[in-house]
């Protein structure tokens, strides 16, 4: 089945169509394509601030099991979860929200971030001159999804292995940190040896 027949598919907000001339009482942070980390996660340090001459309407905002997907090179899928609401997703990004139970959003994130269907999205955009995937793409896209106990399963999994390869990730910096630490008093013992 296509993902369009079990989720809701559409761009984000064309942003030049609601930016403020200046200041405004309607400050949002915007996701932007510096925001979304390749490995799939949204760096919020990265967020821009968007200053809209109105309220926004909902449909731009990011909400809690929302899956955004990059619409350029690296394709990447990101889930939104309770610390990343509220965001306005730019016309950068597709929005997939699940209007069903067909589907969970944790194994939609995987499925999409999967080296099998980054390259099927790939393939695809290859063929116009920008390189992008568009919201009808994405909505056509065909999904056989498994049941969701399945799903739940595939998603835990995924989630504990993104977990543990943070913290590996955190753990080599920390000894990258430490060993460049030794190094540097060592040699520093050692000039201070060939002075006496």
């Amino acid at each position: 089945m296509k993902l369009g027949e079990i989720s809701d598919v559409r761009s984000g907000l064309v942003l030049s169509r609601k930016k403020a001339g200046g200041k405004s009482e309607y400050v949002y942070y915007a996701l932007n394509l510096r925001s979304i980390d390749a490995s799939g996660y949204i760096d919020t340090g990265q967020l821009d601030l968007f200053n809209s001459k109105e309220e926004l309407n909902e449909e731009y905002l990011t909400r809690k099991g929302d899956v955004i997907v990059r619409m350029s090179t690296p394709y990447t899928a990101v889930i939104i979860d309770e610390n990343t609401e509220n965001l306005v997703i730019s016309s950068n990004f597709v929005l997939i929200r699940q209007n069903g139970r067909k589907l969970l959003p944790e194994y939609l994130y995987w499925l999409l971030n999967t080296a099998k269907v980054k390259h099927r999205i790939y393939e695809s955009a290859t063929s116009n001159m920008l390189g992008s995937v568009n919201a009808k793409y994405i909505s056509d896209f065909e999904v056989e999804p498994l049941s969701l106990e399945q799903q739940r399963q595939i998603a835990e999994l995924n989630t504990l292995a993104k977990r543990e390869i943070k913290l590996l990730q955190m753990l080599m910096a920390k000894k990258e940190q430490y060993y460049a630490q030794i190094i540097d008093d060592l040699q520093k013992k050692m000039r201070k040896e060939n002075k006496k």
